[in-house]
């Protein structure tokens, strides 16, 4: 099923279901995508553990802190022991991208040199994935967390089992904002993106309480996550075109002049979009989207009511 709340659900059932869901993905992926593709395989399984994650986040109103902190736990380092064959990957694209970006700004044959060592980094990055046994461990702990989901001791359902969790997000998100905003270092702008990126995935989860609203919002909240990733991928690849300086002869000035361009570009539409993301003041913000779903919930019940044997009764007189 979509990775959403569903007509008919109970908040402490689809979050459950959702949880298993991003955890079977990932295992998947892990099990058999890897055989297909490691690096994308890799990829879409730390994705589904991102929002694994994320729904921690917003269920930490029904969740017992202890449990969602061992969980976290699991997660976090699951992600981490499969990351550096994707970062490798990563580092790749962004050059490519920067380089077709600009092209003919610089001589192509700056770009080739430093697409060397960083194709080097990534063959050793793949190499060293598909000889261990990352992904075996990774997929063997998924599956013992599968289990302690239906273990879950969720304390609270309806309304009041996300809203703690969607407040302190967003108010998170709103912080690391303003802080990104006064202040846009490297460090604020990543912690500002992951807050966006679980603004992203907390609105699309609730979708169904207002859909044209909601979509709306999720896709802004997607474009600033999308704007404040790609300009983290460029910070990374400056720190490594600076290490790389004394060991190519290619002047690098350059490539750094267009990255740093094209981050301020990033940078100034990620501003833009914050500042209506998070125009709302968070109880407001809280606030608004409980109407929706007390809405979207008494719509489902009445709905619920007119059943197709009631309506052939009706008309039968």
């Amino acid at each position: 099923m979509p990775y959403r709340l569903q007509p008919g659900e109970s908040v402490s059932g689809a979050l459950c279901r959702s949880a298993r869901e991003q955890l079977d993905h990932a295992i998947s992926e892990l099990s058999d995508g890897v055989e297909v593709d490691t690096v994308t395989a890799i990829h879409d399984a730390r994705k589904a553990l991102k929002k694994e994650r994320s729904l921690l986040r917003l269920c930490r109103g029904a969740l017992p802190a202890a449990e969602r902190r061992r969980e976290n736990r699991t997660f976090r380092d699951a992600a981490h022991g499969l990351g550096a064959a994707r970062d490798a990957d990563v580092m790749r694209e962004t050059l490519d991208e920067l380089g077709d970006r600009y092209a003919g700004q610089v001589p192509t044959a700056t770009f080739d040199a430093v697409r060397g060592p960083l194709e080097a980094e990534r063959t050793t990055a793949r190499r060293l994935l598909e000889q261990g046994d990352a992904t075996e461990q990774v997929s063997a702990e998924l599956r013992d967390a599968v289990l302690r989901i239906d273990e879950w001791p969720l304390e609270r359902d309806g309304w009041r089992a996300v809203a703690d969790g969607l407040s302190r997000e967003y108010v998170r998100g709103r912080r690391a904002y303003t802080r990104a905003r006064a202040r846009p270092t490297d460090e604020n702008l990543h912690a500002w993106r992951k807050r966006a990126k679980d603004l992203w995935y907390h609105l699309r989860w609730l979708g169904p309480i207002s859909p044209r609203t909601m979509r709306g919002h999720a896709e802004d909240a997607h474009r600033l996550a999308d704007l404040l990733g790609d300009d983290h991928d460029l910070a990374v690849l400056r720190s490594t075109l600076i290490e790389l300086a004394g060991r190519i002869p290619q002047d690098l000035d350059p490539v750094l002049g267009l990255l740093e361009h094209r981050r301020a570009q990033l940078q100034t539409e990620a501003m833009f979009l914050g500042e209506r993301l998070y125009a709302e003041k968070p109880k407001a913000f809280v606030h608004r989207l409980h109407r929706y779903w007390q809405a979207w919930r008494d719509e489902t019940r009445a709905a619920a009511e007119y059943r197709p044997a009631e309506l052939a009764e009706a008309a039968a007189g």
